[in-house]
């Protein structure tokens, strides 16, 4: 079956489905922490060998991360040189909130990102 034979919202499903798995890794590693004493050492042993993908990852959300820091600064700018009461004020200033939410959201995942990079580098069970 081709992708042009699928329906309209499969397709943008799968669409979203890779943007997805190109922004974040852990679709790539196993649950540790369910199963018997040997499949959690099995899936542990399998996100150690994963583990080498995650500053590549980390390397792509710092760059996001400055590029919403950027246009928050854009906005920021934008926002003090309006006037207060116009709809381009109102407008700016959302815009500026949307990217500093973006800016937050990127922290987390690099947070994230290095904490289980520094756990699976480290400790050794």
């Amino acid at each position: 079956m081709k992708c042009n034979d699928r329906p309209l919202g499969q397709r943008l499903a799968l669409k979203l489905q890779y943007i997805w798995r190109l922004a974040i890794p852990f679709w790539r590693f196993r649950d540790a922490g369910r199963g018997t004493v040997e499949q959690r050492i099995a899936n542990y042993r399998h996100n150690r060998s994963q583990r080498k993908i995650l500053p590549f990852y980390v390397g792509k959300w710092v760059g996001i991360a400055a590029c919403m820091f950027q246009i928050m600064r854009l906005f920021s700018g934008m926002m003090a040189s309006t006037a207060t009461e116009s709809a381009n004020h109102l407008t700016v200033t959302l815009l500026c909130m949307s990217a500093g939410i973006g800016f937050a959201f990127s922290c987390v995942v690099l947070a994230l990102l290095t904490s289980s990079y520094v756990f699976l580098s480290c400790v050794k069970k």
